[in-house]
């Protein structure tokens, strides 16, 4: 006769210890993670099950889940089963609350049916999820409890790591459960495991006594000798010594040493065996419904299985029961394998790949006849025989769009791949080649030039294939392979020059071939020509009534500066590109930066300024990391250009730091150049030295690049500053080898940086040339800050009474920029220069107000020359601040002058991608510098620079 047997949780003291101490945080919101990782039936879910019993007897939310085969799938499948049930059983107030600011990004991702027109950013989700749970916790400590993470789908995964690495000083814990080398993720994995203050459990075999114990238990008595023999057969895996002391049970076999040799010879595959004797004792109809749950995953309708099953209804409870009483699924009213190697076991028996495939399929119409629509079919549909079912086709499509919907375009991907081998109709072929290669773009995957290729070699109308190229190139592009998405983009638009365009789709595909064209090609000196042929075949500029033209007319302006045209077409352009906000559309996400950096090139910076200020919180509140973090570095370098340091490395720095966390080396390398060359001026060498040098060393191969140029310049600054003239002009050398084809004095201004260094090394003669190379190309160009650079230079290069007069022009031109960094520059170039003429009355004269400019700048490296000077006329100048908003760090200046903004604690943490409990920290280290005790006092502390 069978006998239920519960292993009760022998020697796991201290693995219970180390969950106390985890619920212990999360009560005192400290926040804490805990990872168990063993095989399986060594107890991971019962230390689970305890953990969570333990934490709701002390108040503590409990939000459990379990992996499965089936859901891994289900794009945020885990995360909508543990979150979505407090969002539903919500009140209208309450649901208000937790889906308020940040959190509101949630929304798409838990919602039953998302709307698949829409679709979020990945870090989107990443970022609503996470305030979704600080909401969530805020009103009741929440552990958050994951069993059996290793059949978790990756964008949870995700997730759950994200959130590791932000739960300090929350109210909430997590705790996950996986198989060790069975990950689904093992790169989330990874970051769980490895997150600092992490706790990882391993709990291991029981041990002799342990064993003794559940023999003694399980069939009355115990033996020494049959004790190991029973330990040597289970390796001391708890589940599997459950197993075979109910299989000894069962057969009558008595717990002494004359049976160690039968509890030796017992199987290997002792728990499939037990199963499956216990399964076939019920019958071929209970193992027929067995297999049906099995199929349908755990929590399945017994109804719905015995229809699956095509068992009768009225035998269904009669046979539920001896699959209880036989503990195959656990008693309740939905039918849950008892454990998940007795699930993939039953699963498994009786039938092969091929009947299993089949049976999905039927379990997928039989769901969808009962009215289950959505994921729920998902599973099924995955796992069915392909068989050019129509409609599969069309669920699977649907799935896909309700994935990217969810942020998780991975995910999308993977459902079109399978609706693609299904396969789909020779006419809807190519619309489904299409949307996967879209999803595998989003995704960063490999495949998606391939798909998007087929598509458009099998479209079948001009528009069709149009499109298809118009995705293919943006797929080339983000990859780097910006040559070949020239050549794709010119192709098809090639398809569409001289013919008057049917209709107005026609002409709509046109021209976003065209502007995506002159897009991709002004990133690479190789590709520009193709660009500027086009610009010269336009007849007009556009009118700023769509976004496509929008687009054109901020590629426009950019070519302006680029090709040192017109300042003040430059700055028209870009104004008429920005007109009705047309470039927020996700879709303009590269022509936006266009529009802005022609204004900060062309001299108008305080406006770029104003205008990435309205970007960057319109990108924290979608919650796209990304675009947040391009214009976070692009208005960085816009407070270089203006000369307000502190702000220029709060935004560079912290651009690179969200740069290496979200993977984003390209806006990362930006941010690190322009971060050099305020690094440098703050008189921070050694940090400007580390910050460049990873970021050109992964870039310098990139032919074409733009990046590796300001890279070169940036380090090229530091080299000057290291007194290295001659590494400065290598570095310099290489940025105008580099820029062929790009003269703009405003787009790279490595000329009067060469013309310095030169100077430097004592080649005058060169000096000179370039110097006024530089002048004549900024005097052509006009923007004051630039000019304003280039004759400083020129007058200290040339000397004399001459370089006298240009530095005088230097500083009047300064004065009418918007640049304080390079009026003080101007000025304290001008000031010593009318020391060395020896009229040290006038030198003090320009030199004082060159010093508090400076130091305003945050300047340093520029005021302790000018100091100097200061002191060589015989002045005696005061010493350079060391406290107050001078001495916080960017990172702190960044969290205070958010903070100043009017913002709360959280509302900054979700503003900067931070944690709150980073917000606090770094505002408690602000008032203490400052000298202040409250937020009230901020702003005009800080303001006192």
């Amino acid at each position: 006769m069978d006998r239920a047997v519960t292993p009760p949780l022998l020697e796991r003291e201290a693995e219970t210890a180390a969950l106390g101490e985890l619920i212990d945080a999360v009560v005192a919101r400290r926040g804490g993670v805990t990872l168990v990782a063993g095989e399986a039936g060594v107890g991971k879910s019962r230390l689970l099950a305890t953990a969570a019993g333990a934490a709701r007897s002390r108040g503590v939310r409990v939000l459990a889940v379990r992996g499965g085969e089936l859901e891994r799938e289900l794009p945020y499948g885990v995360v909508r089963e543990l979150l979505g049930p407090p969002l539903a059983a919500s009140s209208a107030g309450q649901r208000a609350r937790l889906l308020g600011g940040a959190a509101a990004l949630a929304g798409p991702v838990l919602a039953p049916a998302p709307p698949a027109a829409d679709r979020i950013a990945p870090s989107a989700a990443l970022h609503g999820l996470h305030w979704f749970t600080v909401e969530l916790a805020a009103s009741m400590p929440v552990l958050l409890v994951l069993d059996d993470a290793h059949w978790a789908d990756p964008p949870s995964l995700r997730f759950l790591a994200y959130l590791a690495g932000r739960i300090d000083g929350l109210p909430a814990g997590l705790l996950v459960a996986a198989r060790p080398d069975e990950h689904g993720d093992p790169r989330a994995w990874e970051r769980l495991a490895t997150r600092p203050g992490a706790t990882l459990l391993r709990p291991g075999p029981l041990g002799p006594a342990a064993v003794s114990s559940m023999v003694g238990d399980a069939l009355g008595s115990s033996d020494p000798t049959f004790d190991a023999a029973c330990a040597a057969a289970t390796g001391g895996n708890p589940f599997l010594l459950t197993a075979l002391l109910d299989d000894l049970a069962g057969r009558g076999i008595a717990p002494v040493a004359a049976e160690a040799g039968r509890v030796a010879a017992t199987p290997p595959d002792r728990v499939r065996r037990a199963v499956l004797t216990r399964l076939d004792r019920l019958g071929p109809a209970a193992a027929a419904l067995a297999r049906a749950a099995a199929l349908l995953g755990d929590g399945a309708d017994p109804s719905l299985a015995a229809r699956l099953a095509g068992v009768p209804a009225a035998q269904a409870p009669v046979l539920l029961d001896g699959l209880v009483r036989a503990r195959i699924v656990e008693p309740g009213p939905a039918l849950t394998f008892v454990h998940p190697l007795v699930r993939a076991t039953v699963e498994g028996h009786g039938s092969g790949p091929g009947e299993r495939a089949a049976t999905h399929r039927a379990a997928a119409r039989l769901l969808a006849e009962e009215g289950v629509r959505g994921d729920g079919l998902l599973p099924h549909l995955l796992g069915a025989t392909p068989v050019g079912d129509p409609w599969v086709v069309q669920e699977l499509r649907d799935a896909a769009r309700r994935a990217a919907a969810r942020g998780a375009p991975e995910m999308s991907a993977s459902h079109l791949r399978r609706a693609l081998a299904e396969p789909p109709s020779a006419a809807e072929r190519a619309a489904v080649l299409l949307e996967l290669g879209i999803a595998e773009t989003r995704a960063a995957a490999t495949d998606a030039v391939e798909h998007l290729t087929r598509a458009a070699d099998l479209a079948g109308t001009r528009v069709e294939r149009g499109r298809a190229l118009l995705a293919l190139g943006r797929a080339l592009w983000q990859s780097g392979r910006i040559v070949e998405a020239v050549e794709v983009l010119g192709g098809a638009l090639d398809g569409f020059d001289g013919a008057e365009p049917a209709d107005g789709a026609e002409r709509e595909v046109a021209a976003e071939l065209e502007v995506e064209l002159v897009t991709v090609a002004t990133q690479d000196y190789a590709t520009r020509p193709v660009a500027v042929a086009r610009f010269a075949r336009r007849e007009a500029d556009p009118q700023p009534t769509d976004r496509v033209a929008c687009m054109m007319l901020a590629a426009l302006a950019i070519e302006e500066v680029v090709a040192v045209g017109s300042r003040e077409r430059a700055i028209h352009l870009a104004e008429q590109a920005l007109l009705g906000d047309l470039l927020h559309d996700d879709r303009a996400a590269n022509a936006l930066p266009s529009a802005v950096l022609a204004l900060t090139l062309a001299g108008r910076i305080r406006r770029s300024i104003d205008l990435w200020d309205a970007t960057i919180d319109r990108q924290g509140r979608r919650g796209n990391v990304q675009g947040f973090a391009f214009a976070s570095a692009l208005r960085g370098y816009a407070h270089y250009c203006a000369g307000d340091l502190a702000a220029s490395l709060a935004d560079t720095r912290a651009t690179v730091d969200l740069a290496r966390a979200h993977e984003l080396p390209a806006v990362g390398a930006l941010a690190a150049a322009w971060s050099g060359f305020a690094l440098v001026d703050t008189g921070q060498c050694a940090a400007a030295e580390e910050e460049v040098a990873p970021f050109l060393a992964a870039t310098i191969g990139s032919s074409g690049s733009l990046t590796a140029v300001y890279l070169l310049s940036a380090r090229a600054h530091l080299r000057m500053a290291q007194g290295r003239p001659a590494e400065a002009i290598a570095d310099l050398r290489e940025c105008a080898a580099r820029r062929t084809g790009f003269s703009s004095p405003g787009l790279v201004r490595w000329r009067p940086q060469l013309a310095a260094a030169l100077h430097a090394a004592g080649e005058p003669e060169e000096a000179a040339t370039v110097a006024r190379e530089a002048v004549a190309l900024a005097r052509s160009w006009g923007a004051p800050h630039v000019l304003a650079e280039a004759l400083r230079v020129e007058g200290l290069v040339i000397g004399g009474p001459a370089g006298l007069e240009l530095l005088r022009e230097s500083v009047t031109v300064a004065a009418a920029s918007d640049s304080a960094l390079e009026h003080a520059r101007a000025t304290a170039a001008f000031g010593g220069a009318l020391r060395r003429a020896g009229r040290r009355g006038d030198a003090r004269a320009a030199l004082q107000p060159a010093l508090d400019a400076a130091v305003g700048c945050g300047a340093t490296a520029l005021a302790c020359a000018t100091r100097d000077e200061l002191v060589g006329c015989g002045a005696r100048p005061r010493r350079l601040p060391t406290t107050g908003a001078a001495s916080l760090t960017p990172t702190e200046r960044r969290v205070a002058e958010t903070v100043a903004g009017g913002l709360t604690n959280r509302a900054a943490a979700q503003a900067l991608f931070v944690s709150e409990r980073t917000i606090e920290a770094h505002l408690r280290h602000a008032y203490a510098k400052l000298g202040i005790s409250s937020r009230s006092q901020l702003r005009r502390a800080l303001d006192e620079r």
